[in-house]
């Protein structure tokens, strides 16, 4: 029977499982997360398919990982690692954060997954991956996710965070109202109870907090919510039909620049800021406005640090996938 291992990435809104072999990307289907089906079973059912079970499973998954289980962040669902072993018949298992899969997928990034929004390209890859300084990825979807690549003697390494849960505040009067509504609409993103106006980031970056954002602003404004969906709101705002989506997107692309430049500059990421998920690649109109690398490049004192560091717009729509294979290809734990 053919020897293979079972990759997958389960995020808010789809989960993707995979034949991983050779080092690559085999044999892919697509699951909806948001629907009855448990990731166990879509395992079952992919592996009944493939005909043999797997070596290893390798699951990327957009949640809090701990003592080998996750709760989805965005979605009723649970599992452990114990249960994918289970389910696939594998030898073993092991559950990566999301965006931690998406670091380790930093380590093949080649130039042509990449289109430049400040700085210059990356050199190709020599073969093995030659060091490089530390690489931030960050990607609104259904949630925010951030990960970081480092390198320590000479071997790729992941810092695993939540840096999607950051807080973000108001940085004009103007905004002051808004994060207060916001704070009405969504409470459980609000850092503190009270006055507080700190907001977790993923209440705006993000596809889930875009429509809040625009029920905020339209509530202000006397209107009637429109209940638009993110895609909705950058659609109209492109086409400027709609002056409250427009805005809606400008302090979307602000609060983005701002976070992703504060982390950027907390790592160092000389090596590159990786801009990535659904809501950007469709929307890559958005990088024509100033708002993002506005906000980027406000770092005060620090202003001249973040200016020289590269921004790449990364399209490798597998990162997850291909981030679980790069992580099994390191750990020696994984052969």
């Amino acid at each position: 029977m053919m020897e293979w291992d079972l990759i997958a990435d389960v995020g808010g809104t789809n989960m993707r499982l995979a034949v991983a072999k050779d080092g690559g990307i085999k044999e892919q289907h697509t699951f909806d997360t948001a629907g009855e089906l448990h990731l166990t079973e879509a395992i079952r059912t992919f592996v009944a398919k493939v005909g043999s079970s797997p070596r290893f499973v390798e699951v990327a998954a957009a949640g809090v990982i701990q003592n080998g289980y996750v709760t989805l962040t965005n979605a009723q669902q649970g599992f452990s690692e114990t249960d994918l072993i289970v389910a696939a018949g594998a030898r073993k298992a092991r559950i990566l954060n999301d965006f931690e899969a998406a670091a380790w997928s930093l380590v093949t990034a080649e130039p042509d997954d990449l289109t430049l929004v400040q700085g210059a390209l990356p050199a190709p890859l020599q073969q093995p991956p030659l060091p490089t300084p530390p690489r931030l990825i960050i990607g609104p979807g259904t949630g925010l996710g951030v990960g970081t690549l480092a390198w320590a003697a000479e071997q790729p390494e992941v810092l695993q965070g939540e840096g999607g849960h950051v807080r973000v505040a108001p940085h004009t009067m103007e905004e002051v109202p808004i994060f207060q509504k916001l704070a009405e609409l969504w409470p459980e993103t609000q850092m503190d109870t009270g006055t507080c106006l700190s907001l977790e980031a993923e209440a705006i970056v993000s596809g889930t907090g875009m429509p809040y954002l625009m029920k905020a602003l339209e509530l202000l404004d006397g209107q009637q919510p429109s209940n638009m969906s993110a895609r909705d709101i950058f659609d109209v705002a492109r086409n400027e039909g709609n002056d409250l989506a427009v805005r809606a997107v400008d302090i979307f692309c602000h609060h983005l620049g701002a976070v992703a430049g504060d982390l950027a500059l907390y790592i160092s990421a000389y090596g590159g800021v990786f801009l990535t998920g659904g809501v950007l690649l469709k929307n890559e109109w958005i990088f024509q406005r100033p708002a993002f690398l506005k906000a980027f490049n406000q770092g005060g004192r620090h202003t001249k640090f973040r200016v020289n560091i590269p921004i790449y717009l990364y399209r490798n729509n597998n990162f997850g996938l291909q981030g679980a294979i790069n992580a099994m290809t390191y750990d020696p734990s994984m052969e």
